[in-house]
């Protein structure tokens, strides 16, 4: 059963998506050390996990194995501040000199958000002991309902390759791709019209 997260669960949320983001290619490049993971993840996904509790839909699966974030139609999750506090965030943890190519690489990514009243699908993460089960079908199925109810696009950028086929089942297809200055990886922006089967 999936529901509305509450701030009390924001801590459950953020271990999930650290869990769950453990082994993606992209934020691994940024920060590849082992040690260094478990606090770049907790305060990179605590800061954005906190902005989608301010502006958009938080939702938790009930065994607290999955979670997934949404920001709804005309609002954006990053405002000049928050921008500024993410970049510190690279900074503080990234490895020297990929904390500014990650950015590099998330704004030209953002430069490829629809210009149309969309949602977005900000983050979604499943905890690894977890996968298999259908959870990030589950977890996204409703919200993708909405968009067709309501005659809207989706929109996300994907961090993993391994990721695409997944949300190409949901309806996404890839529209860029986004490399980091060094072409060691990529930010793949997807698109999903309203009502695709």
């Amino acid at each position: 059963m999936l529901r509305h997260a509450l701030r009390r669960d924001l801590d459950t949320i953020v271990d999930i998506w650290t869990d769950a983001f453990a082994g993606d290619p992209f934020f691994r490049w940024i920060v590849p050390e082992e040690g260094a993971w478990p606090g770049f993840g907790s305060e990179w996904f605590a800061f954005i996990a906190g902005l989608s509790f301010e502006r958009g839909h938080t939702y938790l699966y009930e065994d607290g194995d999955a979670a997934v974030a949404w920001i709804p139609p005309d609002l954006d999750l990053l405002g000049p501040d928050d921008f500024e506090r993410g970049v510190g965030i690279l900074r503080r943890h990234a490895l020297e000199g990929r904390g500014e190519q990650a950015v590099e690489t998330i704004v030209a990514a953002r430069g490829h958000t629809p210009t149309s009243s969309h949602w977005t699908l900000q983050f979604i993460g499943v905890r690894t002991s977890a996968r298999g089960r259908g959870l990030g079908t589950s977890i996204t199925a409703p919200m993708l309902a909405v968009c067709d109810y309501e005659g809207l696009s989706c929109a996300l950028n994907s961090s993993n390759p391994a990721n695409v086929p997944f949300y190409r089942r949901l309806g996404f297809e890839v529209t860029a791709e986004c490399w980091s200055p060094d072409d060691a990886v990529c930010l793949r922006p997807m698109q999903r019209a309203a009502g695709v089967p």
